[in-house]
């Protein structure tokens, strides 16, 4: 490595954060020039996040993902192993799936490189991510060019006269600052990292501001879709709908959120997306790519909807104050008549009001929300598999508390709930102690008081009933949990609603600290322990409703 670059390591591995804080990869390279002569065309790996792959400490120019950057001259992401075969074989290799690579170019020279994988939450790089991994390139060029290393820098189209420094004797006489030693003054690279994260997350958060000024709206967010989810059943109660489905446009995905009246076939499904992919087309948004996550209000009936069933799809957006790239799309079994018309006309102003209003509830929470995800992941995923796990039990608890028809709030408590559950953990070895077998009394005992130690964290900052549920979240229907060995009950809804769905998460998640079970195994370990450990009625429930949770 240049001597130049690795006095700049702590610098450079700070901005390389950002990958984490902004794009949210779990793992992170910066690749620079082997050499301060740019015709080498080679690239070191300078430094990493998680990230260590042996074979490519160095890499040249004929490196499918170096030719790639170096033709395409700009950023770009590959979700999936079958998404680009030309780098199927690598992300296999690493043991990785997604991808999102920026260059970093300088005078028309490739001088290295940023390599991100594996967005947190298995969600794919998209947009969003392309323009905040471009920020990170350029501060890394920044930081190069204060140093004048590989001729980065403004180049001086003519020397400036200097300009005597104005005087100050006929300004009005106002208390001034002394000037500070020449010697207290620092380079404006060296400020300390606190501060780098600060001045980020100014710029990020001032960047968002201008953008809502612009349009007025925001694009709608896979949260804010959770939010206006709820409003979706209602539109089963225009006469002949058997199908209805929001999505949001404007992500590479487009999630979509979709409710049936009874169990939706292959070809109603297709029939469905050949639908929106037409009126896509003619509204110029791009396809759709992913899969809807449907929901059955009325449970998965004997008689399913088939294309046979279905004679007319109708899709428009939800014109919403707030939020724009909202599309309501619904099936009708039957021509749809004047009636259906008119309640679909009323039912879709009537959504675009309660969207606002939803938005606008779902914005008064950000600052929990805020707290919640800095409570999970104060210090740059350090523990990513806890903070995915925490998520993943956060998004089924919401579902399953729903599905309960609990009211909004006491969904939303849970939902915080189950995001922090585990907080407690990071102050617990936990870093020594994950996924370690044969662990001794004395260890389990100190992992036990988690729930103590996350209750204490949390109470201050979100609440009495948020800190109870997380406090209460090992307690057993027998009397036989901890810390206090309530009964029944005793121990809150929302603790017991936690934790089935975090016992769920455990058995059938990929980053599991035990060994992963198929989801019968998992629901027959439920069935068994309902009664006793569990909630009888909540696991009854809860398996009855598996596929509308997305478990």
């Amino acid at each position: 490595m240049l001597s130049e670059i690795k006095s700049l390591e702590p610098q450079l591995k700070q901005i390389l954060y950002g990958c984490v804080e902004h794009v949210q990869a779990t793992k992170a390279a910066l690749y620079l020039s082997a050499s301060e002569n740019l015709n080498d065309k080679s690239y070191e790996l300078v430094t990493q996040y998680r990230f260590v792959d042996e074979q490519r400490k160095l890499v040249k120019a004929s490196d499918d993902l170096v030719d790639r950057l170096a033709v395409k001259r700009a950023p770009f992401y590959v979700n999936g192993l079958g998404a680009d075969q030309r780098f199927s074989e690598m992300l296999f290799r690493q043991g990785t799936d997604r991808l999102l690579a920026t260059p970093l170019f300088s005078r028309g020279r490739l001088v290295g490189f940023i390599d991100m994988r594996d967005k947190a939450g298995k969600k794919p790089f998209d947009a969003p991510d392309v323009q905040a991994a471009q920020k990170i390139a350029d501060e890394v060029l920044a930081l190069l060019g204060s140093r004048g290393l590989f001729g980065i820098g403004p180049i001086a189209l003519a020397e400036q006269p200097q300009k005597p420094a104005p005087s100050i004797e006929h300004l009005p006489q106002v208390m001034t600052a002394a000037p500070a030693p020449a010697a207290a003054v620092s380079s404006p690279m060296e400020i300390s990292p606190s501060a780098t994260r600060a001045i980020n997350a100014a710029r990020d958060f001032m960047a968002k501001r201008q953008l809502m000024q612009v349009s007025g709206k925001r694009v709608l967010t896979e949260r804010d879709l959770e939010v206006v989810r709820l409003l979706l059943p209602a539109t089963l109660a225009i006469p002949g709908a058997v199908l209805a489905c929001f999505s949001a446009i404007g992500h590479l995905n487009n999630p979509q959120s979709l409710v049936s009246i009874a169990t939706v076939m292959d070809d109603a499904m297709e029939m469905l997306q050949t639908h929106l992919q037409a009126w896509l087309r003619r509204a110029n948004q791009p396809h759709m790519t992913g899969k809807p996550t449907v929901i059955y209000p009325f449970g998965q009936q004997v008689v399913p909807v088939s294309a046979s069933g279905i004679s007319t799809i109708l899709s428009a957006p939800v014109n919403a104050t707030s939020v724009e790239g909202l599309v309501l799309t619904v099936a009708f079994e039957r021509t749809v008549e004047a009636q259906a018309q008119r309640g679909l006309h009323i039912f879709l102003r009537q959504v675009e009001q309660s969207v606002d209003t939803a938005i606008a509830a779902s914005s008064g929470r950000n600052d929990r929300q805020i707290i919640a995800e800095k409570l999970v992941e104060p210090d740059f995923q350090r523990y990513p598999e806890l903070a995915e796990h925490c998520r993943a039990v956060s998004v089924i608890a919401q579902r399953f508390a729903i599905q309960l028809d609990l009211p909004p709030t006491q969904v939303e408590t849970i939902r915080l709930a189950a995001l922090v559950h585990d907080v407690g953990m990071r102050l617990l070895d936990y870093d020594r102690l994950y996924k370690r077998p044969n662990l001794t009394a004395e260890e389990l005992k100190g992992l036990g008081e988690h729930p103590i130690v996350g209750a204490a964290l949390v109470e201050p900052l979100l609440g009495p009933e948020i800190a109870q549920a997380v406090l209460r979240h090992h307690e057993r229907v027998d009397g036989r949990g901890y810390p206090s060995r309530l009964t029944g009950t005793q121990i809150p809804l929302s603790s017991r609603i936690i934790q089935i769905c975090d016992a769920w998460v455990a058995m059938t998640g990929d980053t599991s600290y035990q060994p992963t079970v198929s989801r019968e195994v998992a629901a027959t370990r439920l069935r068994d322990a309902a009664g006793t450990q569990f909630d009888e009625q909540l696991v009854q429930r809860f398996l009855k409703s598996l596929g509308e949770l997305g478990a």
